[in-house]
């Protein structure tokens, strides 16, 4: 995959391969690496790849590019997945553990290939490095970022005129882009809209520019850039914000969950709206609050969720204590220790932990919550973030 600068459109149809579009260009130049069809019945970013495809061919790189489907059966059939979720199966300990699942599981196999990929760049690119995962949802929605709670993502994604939402890896095991930020790279998601839009395919396709420019991966011709720009800022105009997640509805086997009608992404609701069935019984809302991600397919694991907007003064105090590194206070506390000398992560007794508010966790960069019997395990994406790599050394957010 790694040689001389190079080319390669390849198709986008029913015959789909792995790598749809790839540009070499040098070791030390930024890269991109896009995800298209994790979830199979979500091909905005495919249909964006293949309006892109012709202007690509045309463009004068700087960078490398690699544009890779994610679910290939499930991309064949239209749906989310075929034995279990491919945004679910990836682990912190994928490339020191043994080799990968069997063949009962589909997904095992696209995991596998995508995994082999993921190892190639990144030990071949020593440039800045980012690594950009297209959905889109169920539900009406404008577009937005999920990323997962670290500096180097912030940094990035704070130049896009869409709102960004904090924290959903606390809620979500085994992402596909938990997995690559563990590994010290800015990654983030981009939910282009709803499944079927016309204008997710278009946002999808607006994006990419934008993230092509603004990693330096290309320079976009004057005025192009612009209207990209423009497009996204237009639809999400009121919704520019940071959010945080604050709660997931968790779907259990046979629930028979359904949402009620009408629910849309980032939708203010009241106190006592009434928002879902499931075993005959109403889900209300607690409180007034926004709602996020509102289920309205068949497959799935996430009934909704809830989210707040991050006041720009804690994001700012946030960045602040982070690069002051006063985490280490932490380890200093009764009945919280590292986990290993790596100090990427702490173990909490939950006799303390009860006491220690989660926002202080928040705070300092620990986002990932694990739980077993007796303590948390709470890791810091701080620590494990290649700054270095990036043109920006610190995070006004």
């Amino acid at each position: 995959m790694m040689s001389e600068t190079k080319s390669t459109i390849l198709p986008v149809a029913k015959d789909i391969n792995r790598v749809i579009y790839e540009h070499y260009e040098s070791a030390e130049a930024p890269c991109v690496v896009v995800f298209c069809g994790v979830h199979g019945n979500e091909q905005a970013g495919l249909k964006a790849v293949a309006r892109m495809k012709d202007a690509l061919r045309a463009a004068n790189f700087k960078g490398s590019l690699y544009i890779l489907s994610g679910n290939i059966p499930a991309i064949r059939r239209g749906q989310r997945f075929i034995d279990k979720d491919l945004n679910r199966v990836w682990s912190r300990n994928l490339f020191s553990g043994p080799v990968l699942g069997g063949t009962k599981v589909s997904e095992h196999k696209d995991r596998r290939e995508l995994l082999g990929i993921i190892s190639d760049i990144s030990n071949h690119v020593k440039g800045p490095l980012y690594f950009i995962d297209i959905h889109t949802t169920s539900a009406a929605s404008i577009p937005f970022i999920t990323i997962d709670d670290a500096l180097i993502n912030r940094r990035f994604t704070s130049v896009f005129p869409v709102p960004v939402v904090l924290g959903i890896e606390e809620y979500l095991r085994g992402a596909l882009l938990s997995f690559i930020n563990q590994l010290g790279f800015v990654s983030l998601g981009f939910e282009a809209g709803s499944h079927d839009a016309e204008q997710s395919v278009l946002n999808a396709e607006s994006f990419l520019w934008l993230v092509l420019d603004v990693a330096g991966v290309l320079e976009l011709p004057e005025g192009v850039g612009v209207a990209h720009r423009k497009r996204l800022a237009d639809i999400t105009r009121g919704y520019q914000n940071f959010y945080e997640v604050t709660f997931r509805y968790a779907l259990k086997p046979d629930e028979g969950f359904k949402m009620f009608p009408g629910f849309q992404n980032f939708q203010s609701i009241e106190e006592g709206a009434l928002l879902a069935e499931s075993k005959g019984q109403t889900l209300v809302a607690p409180e007034s609050t926004i709602i996020f991600m509102p289920l309205y397919q068949q497959q799935g694991e996430d009934g909704y969720f809830f989210v707040r907007k991050v006041p720009y003064p804690m994001l700012k105090l946030s960045a602040l204590f982070r690069l002051m590194k006063l985490d280490s206070l932490l380890a200093a506390l009764p009945g919280v220790e590292w986990i290993d000398s790596t100090k990427n992560g702490l173990r909490v007794d939950l006799k303390v932990a009860r006491f220690m508010a989660k926002s202080v966790f928040h705070l300092l960069g620990y986002r990932e919550v694990q739980e077993d019997k007796d303590h948390l395990l709470v890791y810091n994406r701080e620590r494990e973030s290649k700054k270095d790599r990036y043109p920006f050394r610190y995070s006004k957010h």
